[in-house]
């Protein structure tokens, strides 16, 4: 084991790699040692730029808090880089949206991000609206590009997947149960029969999650969720109960993503940012790696 934590510091130490690229661990041992070699604990809320494409298939027969501990530590970082992609897109977008005017390039991304987020139908001529709709498309790209607080996205993943044990999230990087009808790049779940949708394949963990964030930030279903975000951004107990309709349980869900957060100490990560002290300097030197 001795040997097996020096030959990844060397690796990590030799080889600088450019962003976002991947770095061949992939079994719970190796990835845990990297988190061991940095002092990552669970309950850290500064986090480490280390991310991962997919969990290791290990963690099935990994149980209890040793599990647990991992999945946050893995997950955690994917989170916060999603949620960092959304605040910078915010930036971007409501700085060009409060101009009096927009050129043609301006208007461009106006259009194509208020359709994205379903403040406009694709058949909308942004050149030709009246003032009263650009304040609404103002005031609805504020209210929906937001960041989703993460202790609310770590416990529906962990509710979601088992903490990263089931089929979805080992087989097709799903953490959240999204369908798609095109059974092409979907699992088809035990249970399911005919041509019923399908559990979405995505490529990597970070896809999921960003599907997962879009859906809250846009979905009709989930319009009592963001408001209460808006009000209550630090109380998971109140931001949760905005998901009645996520799940057939509805109440019960609410509850079950409530004792989860509550019993797993996951509020503290309201505080959760990435680490930028001297201990993650070797993180840096790689630029963000990718383990796959």
């Amino acid at each position: 084991m001795i040997r097996k934590k020096i030959f990844l510091w060397l690796l990590i130490a030799i080889f600088p790699l450019p962003s976002y690229s991947k770095i061949p661990f992939n079994t719970f041992e190796e990835i845990n040692s990297v988190h061991k070699l940095i002092g990552y604990h669970y309950k850290s809320v500064l986090i480490p730029r280390l991310f991962i494409n997919k969990l290791p298939v290990e963690i099935k027969s990994i149980h209890g808090g040793k599990r647990t501990r991992f999945f946050i530590k893995t997950v955690l970082p994917l989170i916060l880089l999603e949620n960092e992609k959304i605040e910078n897109e915010r930036e971007t977008v409501l700085k060009i949206a409060s101009k009096d005017r927009w050129n043609e390039k301006e208007r461009d991304l106006i259009y194509k991000t208020a359709y994205k987020y379903r403040i406009i139908p694709k058949t909308t001529d942004i050149s030709k609206i009246s003032k009263d709709e650009i304040e609404k498309i103002r005031y609805f790209l504020d209210h929906r590009i937001r960041p989703v607080p993460v202790p609310i996205a770590l416990g529906m993943a962990a509710l979601e997947s088992g903490w990263g044990s089931s089929r979805f999230a080992l087989e097709a990087n799903n953490l959240f149960g999204h369908t798609t009808q095109d059974i092409s790049k979907g699992l088809k779940p035990n249970n399911w029969k005919g041509k019923e949708r399908h559990i979405k394949k995505f490529d990597n963990l970070s896809d999921s999650i960003a599907t997962y964030l879009l859906n809250l930030n846009r979905n009709k279903t989930y319009r009592k969720f963001r408001n209460l975000r808006r009000e209550y951004p630090t109380n998971y107990t109140m931001l949760s109960t905005g998901f009645v309709k996520y799940s057939r349980i509805e109440y019960e869900y609410v509850e079950r993503l409530q004792l989860i957060i509550a019993k797993f100490g996951l509020d503290r990560y309201f505080d959760a940012k990435f680490d930028s002290s001297e201990k993650i300097k070797f993180v840096e030197k790689i630029n963000q790696p990718y383990i796959n």
